[in-house]
């Protein structure tokens, strides 16, 4: 019994010892799996290195590395992918197996593809390495990975020469330094010529993928970057287009076709076809049809092209190969008719400024202008319309009518009739700018359209600092006044026409200045009027000079109209007294010096481009044409002097039996009319009267001013402008809102 359990604790103890015996004599082991850190997929064939024991994974990645022991340094290699090291402790009594899964990064090599020429990223390029291949986005970058073994990297894009090198594993796949690459774009040599003579074409426009190139001298051209396919446009002037698709290789002609050139002479002003003008060149003479025409059908390129014709400055084109060829002919003259705008009847005596010249028109409005500058600017006047500033070779402009009919240069000239419809400002209130301003705005909102403003005023004092050396020595400027710039700026501003108004030969200032120059008494004295004024001498030549001199200054400011008043031998007080030493006071004498004056004024102001007219007394127009009624005022002698002529016809200055009437003022509209058909009747010149805005003996209201202007315009007055002395205008109903004005007569000139 004792035996036999002594033989079962043997078998017991032998069951417990063989085991671990085995387990402590088994060698340890390492084993794991190796896979994918991006994509978790196991790597099959890595090498894994642990001390001196070396496996391969199999199929899932999967490795067993026996015999290990103690502080192992374990490494992963595998294709495509960066090494691996790791260290792993193997110890442990009574641990044998030990479990070690890696991930493998997967390597990259980046970069960035460029083009050579304009260092820009390429895009879409394909780039490979070995059997890994990607394609660079829009900023030509691209990224490859899992590459394996030692390829070259190969570059291709389409129009670039095939780029390969090959990929260093340390320094760019281990490293991760950049490897950019650099195409060179392909080149294509090419040659423009001449399809019928094979001759280079020079100046040849080669269009590629809307880039442009310039054929050389020679006919040759060089393109780069061109892709399979790429439809290639071949432009030059005088040829016809063509077009080829690139089918590659390195060499390209392209043959173009000449093609006729069409010459087409018009005016360089009226863009007017001249027909007949001759072409000349190393080709036969061609001439211009009806249309301005002409067909060339080969010139030699380089080859100068001269264009005549009569009337016009000849011109010349360099034939450089263009389809056709438009020349523009300057006129060397300019002839037409100067008409009215709205009737189209042709106007007498308009004055045509161009340059430092005034060429006058006939007495059929007919004018020719030699010697037409380069770009001429004409300023066209003629009383009664608006004055028009023209640059003729302006397009569309309404006052050039060029003529179709002309084989020469010509243009009818066009003018828009202008009736002043006016008011009056006195110097003194020059003084007050509000009150002016309410006036410039009574003139611009109603249909009135001119202001006349004292600019030499009644007693000679002026509304400005002259620069006449005598009126500064006389100091005869009125302080405190408006600047008269800004005055007519005001007025420019609202196209308000303006008209300065030279009182000249009622001059107190002067005639004190200057006692010689003044009007005197048989003792020598000074003759005044009855408010005390002195007057200056119409015979003295001095007297002349000073107030033309004034009006000159007063017209380069920008005046529209000078207006010149008490253009008179003095009325007021005791003239019997009066003596002159000059001569002798007769009406020949008298109508020769005011007729001498107004005619010195009109040479003088005539390159200023203003109007003139002239104040008369008011029955001069209805007094016999023999009698100058002792102030030397004629109205058929004045009337050819100046542009307008304005009679002082206020009914309450006539006296009794006037007209027939015992009291004049009390016939507003017989009295005006009588008087404005007596000026018509004694000349052609426009007559603008100007009308009382005033009561002297009798009460004018609303409705006797209305009466005056009607009577006026019943007359066939060209205009009105109302008087008052103190520039009051009380009744705005007189002046039809400017809207309800349909005339064009009341445009500013």
């Amino acid at each position: 019994m004792k035996i036999k359990r002594l033989w079962l604790s043997l078998a017991l103890l032998l069951v417990v010892i063989i085991p671990l015996a085995y387990w402590l004599t088994s060698k340890k082991v390492l084993a794991g799996q190796i896979y994918d850190g991006q994509t978790r997929e196991p790597i099959q064939g890595a090498k894994v290195v642990a001390e001196k024991v070396t496996t391969i994974t199999d199929q899932q990645g999967y490795y067993r590395l026996e015999g290990v022991e103690g502080e192992l340094v374990v490494s992963v290699q595998a294709p495509g992918y960066l090494p691996f090291t790791e260290t792993c402790n193997a110890s442990g009594l009574l641990t044998r197996r030990f479990t070690l899964d890696i991930a493998l990064q997967p390597n990259r090599l980046r970069g960035v593809v460029y083009d050579e020429l304009s260092r820009l990223p390429v895009s879409g390029a394909i780039v490979s390495a070995g059997d890994m291949s990607t394609r660079t986005d829009a900023f030509g970058q691209y990224e490859l990975q899992r590459i394996a073994g030692q390829p070259d990297l190969i570059v291709q894009a389409d129009g670039y020469l095939v780029w390969q090198e090959p990929i260093s594993p340390e320094k760019n796949l281990l490293n991760g330094s950049p490897l950019d690459v650099t195409l060179i774009p392909n080149t294509i040599m090419g040659l423009v010529r001449d399809a019928e003579t094979n001759a280079a074409i020079e100046n040849a426009v080669i269009t590629v993928d809307g880039g442009e190139v310039l054929a050389y001298g020679d006919g040759n051209y060089e393109l780069r970057r061109v892709r399979s396919g790429t439809l290639i446009t071949v432009t030059a002037p005088g040829y016809q287009p063509a077009e080829q698709s690139f089918a590659g290789g390195t060499t390209l002609v392209l043959d173009l076709h000449p093609r006729e050139v069409m010459f087409l002479v018009s005016d360089a002003f009226s863009g007017r076809a001249i027909s007949g003008a001759t072409i000349t060149g190393s080709i036969p003479v061609v001439k211009t049809d009806q249309n301005g025409r002409a067909v060339l059908s080969r010139v030699v390129p380089g080859e100068t092209i001269t264009v005549r014709a009569e009337g016009y400055a000849s011109g010349q084109a360099v034939y450089t190969g263009q389809e056709s060829i438009s020349l523009t002919l300057r006129p060397t003259s300019l002839q037409g008719v100067v008409r009215d705008a709205s009737t189209g009847q042709s106007i007498a005596g308009a004055m045509i400024y161009v340059d430092d010249r005034v060429i006058t028109a006939d007495a059929n409005g007919f004018y020719l202008i030699p010697d037409l500058p380069a770009q001429p600017t004409l300023v066209i006047k003629a009383a009664g319309y608006r004055k028009e500033r023209v640059i003729i070779e302006q397009a569309a402009n309404p006052v050039v009518t060029y003529c179709a009919d002309s084989s020469l240069p010509c243009a009818d000239l066009m003018l828009t009739p202008f009736q002043v419809k006016g008011i009056y400002i006195p110097l003194a209130l020059l003084s007050l700018p509000d009150r002016v301003q309410a006036l410039i705005d009574l003139v611009d909102r109603t249909e009135l359209n001119a202001i006349v403003v004292d600019v030499k005023g009644d007693r000679g004092g002026l509304a400005y600092t002259s620069q006449v050396p005598l009126a500064q020595e006389l100091g005869g400027t009125v302080g405190g006044l408006m600047d008269l710039q800004e005055f007519l700026r005001l007025c420019k501003e609202r196209g308000i026409y303006t008209i300065a108004r030279l009182v000249i030969f009622k001059d107190s200032p002067l005639a004190s200045g200057r006692p010689d120059w003044a009007i005197k008494r048989a003792d020598g004295t000074a003759w005044t009027d009855n408010k005390g004024l002195g007057w200056t001498n119409p015979f003295r030549q001095e007297v002349r000079d000073y107030n033309v001199a004034i009006a000159v200054e007063v017209a380069q400011m920008g005046f529209d109209e000078i207006q010149v008043d008490y253009v008179r031998f003095p009325s007021d007080g005791d003239v019997t007294t009066i003596v002159y030493e000059e001569a002798d006071n007769t009406m020949e004498n008298r109508t020769a010096a005011i007729n001498g004056f107004l005619e010195q004024l009109r040479t003088a102001l005539q390159p200023w481009q203003v109007f003139t007219s002239v104040d008369l007394f008011g029955l001069t127009v209805s007094v016999a044409p023999s009698s100058d009624m002792g102030i030397g005022q004629k109205v058929d002698a004045i009337a050819p002097l100046v542009d307008y002529l304005c009679p002082m016809i206020y009914p309450s200055t006539y006296i009794s039996g006037n007209f027939g009437f015992e009291e004049p003022a009390n016939y507003p509209y017989e009295v005006v009319y009588r008087a404005t058909r007596d000026a018509l009747q004694r000349t052609k010149t426009k007559v603008r009267p100007w009308l009382q805005h005033y009561s002297w003996r009798v009460p004018y209201g609303l409705e006797e001013l209305r009466l005056e202007r009607q009577a006026a315009e019943d007359a066939g007055s060209w205009g009105w402008t109302f008087w008052n002395a103190g520039g009051r205008y009380d009744y705005e109903e007189l002046f039809t809102p400017q809207q309800e004005t349909t005339s064009a007569d009341g445009q500013s000139p």
